[in-house]
């Protein structure tokens, strides 16, 4: 009885380390409809940068900004796409009702949250590409391996880049996801929060952080419209940015 009673708080504290050390493909990819957070607030929190700890001021849209620049911003080449079965009379119920210009104003703010690490997206092309239906309605479902396997061979993309969006009417049940641990990211028409907001979430997966339970004012909490990186998460964004560029080089 001695012996088990000791052992008790041993194994509580090994079940707490193995809830926390789940990768994004564990962790749930529907957001919660239960928690929804419409209009946060935030505080001043501190931004590290290169090693530098940099003051953070609120902005109008709830993304803290640094009050002054990095010594030396990463950039990271992307492009974003948006699928249709057909470019010239795209069927309405399983294509895109997005836009490029749609596109272009969802990377503005992209990089707003990401200019809390001092990293930056720079556009390469925003492009239509058409999807056999059958593929595309696949895709609607979630079934997204058709589309993977078919990218260079029988689907032509204009230019892809280190980083590629992909916009489409749904996905399954998430607002967006991050598959196959590839730097690609789908995100659906009507999300249930930010449209910045997701797609920076899931290109938070690429840069290393998996999601968090415990504050719904962050990035990589799910189902809400938070868009804080911490500290850490900056730095841990910034190496794994630095070693993408790294091997595209």
């Amino acid at each position: 009885m001695r012996l088990a009673f000791f052992l008790i708080p041993i194994l509580l504290a090994m079940a707490a380390a193995a809830c926390s050390s789940f990768t994004p493909e564990e962790a749930p990819l529907v957001p919660s409809e239960s928690s929804p957070v419409e209009n946060l607030t935030f505080g001043n929190p501190t931004v590290v940068v290169a090693g530098e700890s940099i003051p953070a001021q609120e902005s109008p849209t709830g993304v803290p900004k640094a009050t002054e620049e990095p010594r030396e911003v990463i950039s990271l080449s992307i492009s974003l796409f948006l699928l249709m079965d057909d470019k010239e009379n795209p069927d309405p119920e399983i294509s895109t009702h997005r836009t490029e210009a749609d596109l272009r104003e969802i990377l503005e703010g992209m990089n707003e949250i990401w200019g809390q690490a001092g990293i930056r997206l720079e556009l390469e092309t925003v492009e239509s590409v058409e999807v056999p239906e059958s593929m595309l309605r696949g895709m609607l479902a979630g079934n997204l391996r058709p589309f993977f396997r078919a990218m260079g061979r029988g689907i032509t993309l204009p230019e892809t880049s280190t980083i590629n969006g992909f916009y489409l009417r749904r996905v399954g049940g998430p607002n967006g996801i991050n598959p196959f641990r590839s730097r690609t990211f789908f995100v659906i028409d009507e999300p249930s929060v930010f449209d910045r907001r997701v797609s920076s979430h899931e290109v938070a997966h690429m840069l290393g952080l998996h999601h968090v339970l415990d504050d719904p004012g962050r990035l990589l909490y799910s189902g809400t419209n938070g868009m804080v990186l911490t500290g850490d998460e900056a730095t841990v964004a910034r190496y794994f940015a630095q070693g993408i560029n790294r091997g595209v080089r």
